[in-house]
């Protein structure tokens, strides 16, 4: 009975894992060419039963969390050094594979975070776990493509040649621009507003966010 039930924990992963490679693709290109509407799916999906939510797509946090490995394992082909930290705090977050992914994972998560509540903030609603799921999905779903562009180009611009620092610093640039751009099409498309201020507060909020996380991991490597 025990056997029975592995081998099919086994087969449920293995489908989930194939299914990541139709889905992932698929999904990465509807938030990256049309951020409103992916923010629209997704307060439409999280009003159906949760067995049913995301049958098209993989769900937000999943998606930033294989982007996330995506990114590491770009770094990790590139071959790239070690980021060297002599701090105890530094070594923990940073000192190994493992806990260099969970810290990467738990950075974007921020930024998905902090653009959240900079939502409920300016909705004037009240924090609670209700009405932070909606407006914190779909930040997650928008930080995927902002994940993967921007580590690349920071992998660029840490190429020992320097041969590619030109298109690093291009493509990190691009991933900022775009992620809030993505973030204000994705506001006016839930909330309306016009555009100006709803960009001036997203990027208010994404350069107040950057900041608070430099600070952080600068204060932990040090």
């Amino acid at each position: 009975m025990d056997l029975m039930r592995l081998l099919r924990s086994l087969e449920e992963f293995l489908y989930e894992l194939i299914g990541w490679l139709v889905f992932y693709p698929r999904t990465f290109w509807r938030i990256l060419l049309h951020p409103g509407a992916i923010a629209r799916y997704t307060r439409k999906e999280l009003t159906g039963a949760p067995e049913q939510q995301f049958q098209e797509t993989i769900s937000p946090v999943l998606m930033l969390i294989l982007s996330v490995g995506l990114a590491h394992a770009m770094e990790m082909a590139f071959r790239l050094p070690a980021l060297k930290v002599d701090s105890p705090l530094g070594r923990v977050l940073f000192g190994t594979e493992e806990s260099l992914l969970l810290t990467r994972s738990i950075i974007f998560c921020c930024y998905a975070l902090g653009a959240a509540l900079g939502t409920l903030i300016r909705e004037r609603k009240p924090i609670t776990r209700d009405t932070l799921r909606e407006p914190f999905s779909v930040q997650a779903f928008l930080a995927c493509p902002f994940v993967v562009l921007l580590s690349t180009g920071i992998q660029l611009l840490q190429m020992p040649s320097g041969e590619a620092q030109v298109p690093g610093a291009a493509l990190s640039a691009i991933a900022c621009v775009w992620y809030v751009l993505a973030r204000v099409a994705a506001y006016r498309a839930l909330h309306g507003g016009t555009f100006l201020p709803v960009f001036a507060a997203t990027l208010v909020w994404f350069v107040g966010t950057s900041l608070v996380i430099l600070a952080v991991v600068t204060a932990s490597v040090l």
